[in-house]
């Protein structure tokens, strides 16, 4: 672990105001992109096109057409990983860092953070010693790890493509705030963690050393380019989204006023309202007034006049708005890379594993891809963790690797079957099980302490004596044939030359 620093060493001021002042600059302008994403994948989106002068009918409609599916798309790859366990080469088993992940609790926290980024592109993880002051009673060598959005970070690298670490970064703990209502922020360098009240102008509450020689946060995205930029998800669906509310208004508007048929009549008798004595009610132009018809579907219309014309326009068909939303969600859905059969329940019936791998064979790559991105900054995460407890050597190494749960809609049956296959040729056995679904990090460390333990109690001492039964060589087949008992007949049959076999071993004598 790197030697802590002094608080009170001077430190140039100038710089740190220089890195915070653009390190806010760069999050408000960011800010409007993200929010925009934000707001999409919960529900707000913009409104479809309305007529200026819509009625309240009409108005409704709207508010009913918006048909959010960007949180299916996003939940797609973010549901298929999930970190299981941390292998170092120098340690049998998870290393002493896991403990730290599972007192962390990020197997739950790990799925924010995967989907945070793959919504806005990036997302960040801090590392820093448990501060005694806010926590009594923790060891400073304990690991906190946080988690941030990308909305309100902003982490500034030297070369944003080969850097593992920031040269500093800044956490705001909200977009919105002013001199009346001020916000917390907290600034990270590789050597202070500095906490700041931020209004018009900042301030710095104070600072506490790490003294981990870097700065502790570490980046996600799920695909970056040369040039250092990140694009999430949603940002490139968003047009789509917009269309496809538009087409739910349509299908509504011909659903709700041309989706029944229209049935009309010419020439009816109308019935004229009456007083209680019989006489014809009028209006305040001295014209007659009538009751006008209830028309429901419950109602029979019936007309004595011999001229009453009855008609009916047909319904307008919806099937065509029909297939041109399922056309645009297959769009989306080839755009991120997901299965149609994820959002299209009912396309893809009574498929085999094969033909369910290869209509998945474009997300499973992506699945991969994302992987090696997010398996990565794990890993500096892990690392962290072992340089704040004190593990120099877990820090440095390199070759360390997260594992990742199997997620694959591979059968259990035909996960076995290829794992015993695998057993036979003498892979490990602690090897395979990590390939069988279902089977966590724990799982197959709990089978290797059961599988060490199975020897010792076999070689314990207890060790059964053999019997004088047991030290005799067991007889094959043809032997217990030889050794079975004569019967009688045989006995005597053999007995005289038995006898004269005796006597004349006796005359030799």
């Amino acid at each position: 672990m790197a030697e802590e620093q002094d608080a009170n060493l001077p430190i140039n001021i100038t710089d740190i105001d220089e890195r915070i002042k653009q390190s806010l600059k760069m999050i408000e302008k960011d800010y409007k992109k993200l929010n925009t994403v934000d707001q999409y994948v919960r529900g707000l989106h913009a409104s479809p096109y309305t007529p200026r002068r819509s009625n309240p009918e009409f108005k409704e409609l709207v508010r009913r057409s918006f048909h959010n599916i960007i949180p299916l798309l996003v939940d797609a790859p973010s549901n298929a990983l999930s970190v299981e366990g941390y292998r170092r080469p120098d340690v049998t088993g998870n290393p002493p860092e896991w403990t730290f992940w599972q007192s962390n609790r990020m197997d739950q926290r790990q799925t924010l953070v995967h989907r945070s980024a793959i919504e806005s592109g990036q997302a960040y993880v801090s590392v820093t010693p448990a501060d005694p002051k806010k926590r009594p009673g923790v060891d400073p060598k304990t690991p906190e790890i946080r988690t941030y959005p990308a909305i309100r970070m902003f982490a500034g690298y030297d070369d944003p493509i080969f850097d593992a670490f920031p040269l500093y970064a800044l956490f705001i703990e909200n977009n919105v705030y002013s001199d009346k209502e001020p916000t917390r922020g907290r600034f990270f360098d590789d050597k202070f963690v500095y906490e700041l009240t931020i209004g018009k102008e900042y301030k710095i509450e104070g600072k506490r050393p790490h003294g981990l020689g870097v700065c502790p946060v570490v980046r996600f995205t799920p695909k970056m380019d040369l040039m250092g930029r990140s694009q999430g998800m949603v940002e490139g669906i968003i047009r789509y989204q917009d269309k496809l509310n538009q087409m739910w208004l349509s299908l509504l508007i011909a659903q709700h006023y041309t989706g029944f048929a229209i049935r009309t009549a010419t020439g009816l008798s109308p019935v004229e309202r009456v007083d209680e004595n019989g006489m014809p009610i009028l209006d305040e132009d001295g014209q007659p007034t009538y009751i006008p018809p209830v028309l429901d579907p419950s109602t029979m219309l019936v007309s004595p006049n011999p001229d009453t014309k009855f008609g009916q326009l047909p319904s307008a068909p919806t099937g065509e708005f029909l297939e041109a939303i399922e056309l645009l969600t297959r769009h989306m859905c080839a755009v991120t890379e997901t299965p149609p059969h994820y959002l299209l329940s009912g396309k893809l019936a009574n498929l085999s594993a094969d033909a369910l791998a290869a209509a998945e064979s474009a997300f499973t790559r992506k699945i991969d891809e994302i992987r090696h991105s997010f398996g990565e900054s794990w890993e500096l995460v892990l690392r962290l963790c072992a340089l704040v407890s004190g593990d120099q050597t877990g820090f440095e190494i390199e070759d360390a690797e997260v594992q990742w749960a199997d997620k694959g809609n591979r059968s259990l049956a035909q996960a076995v079957d290829a794992g015993l296959k695998l057993s036979q040729m003498g892979v490990p056995v602690d090897l395979v099980l990590t390939k069988i679904p279902g089977f966590t990090q724990q799982d197959v460390d709990l089978v290797r302490e059961r599988m060490e333990q199975a020897p010792a109690e076999e070689g314990d001492g207890t060790e059964k004596k053999p019997s004088e039964k047991d030290k005799q060589p067991a007889l094959s087949g043809a032997d217990q044939k030889e050794k079975k008992p004569a019967p009688a007949a045989a006995k005597a049959k053999t007995q005289p030359e038995e006898t004269v076999k005796n006597g004349q071993q006796a005359a030799a004598v």
